[in-house]
């Protein structure tokens, strides 16, 4: 199994708003930037419902059955920058895969593992690996 983004296009700062994949209709809502010139975040409405109204979301997501794998901005006491989070569309359960970057610029899925970027001009990467039975991935 090997999935890519969805635009190839797609960038952190310009990306999809409006996403149809298989039996989901994921909308990204009041998007600004954190920061100027800095990647666009904003709130997510799946299937006509807002979702995590208290968390923003940037682009590209990726999508995989009943997953969707998308940037999570966090702002904390001393520490801002966004986590990978998968998102369960049928329970609309949220998790975290473990650490804090200033991007996520996700790339594609590869059997176990996620590709994404963590600088604007696509040098740095990172290989996560996802836990494919905890996740129910085939």
């Amino acid at each position: 199994m090997s999935i890519g983004i969805v635009n190839k296009s797609d960038t952190p700062w310009r990306f999809t708003k409006d996403i149809q994949q298989d039996n989901w209709h994921i909308q990204y809502t009041d998007l600004n930037e954190i920061c100027q010139g800095g990647p666009l975040v904003g709130t997510l409405i799946v299937n006509g419902q807002k979702v995590f109204c208290d968390k923003r979301f940037g682009g590209p997501l990726l999508c995989c059955k009943n997953l969707a794998f998308i940037p999570m901005y966090i702002r904390k006491f001393c520490v801002s920058g966004f986590m990978l989070s998968v998102i369960e569309l049928n329970s609309m359960r949220l998790r975290l895969i473990k650490g804090i970057y200033d991007l996520v610029y996700l790339d594609s899925i590869d059997e176990d593992e996620i590709l994404f970027y963590q600088d604007r001009n696509r040098n740095k990467s990172l290989r996560k690996k996802i836990d494919n039975k905890r996740l129910n991935l085939p």
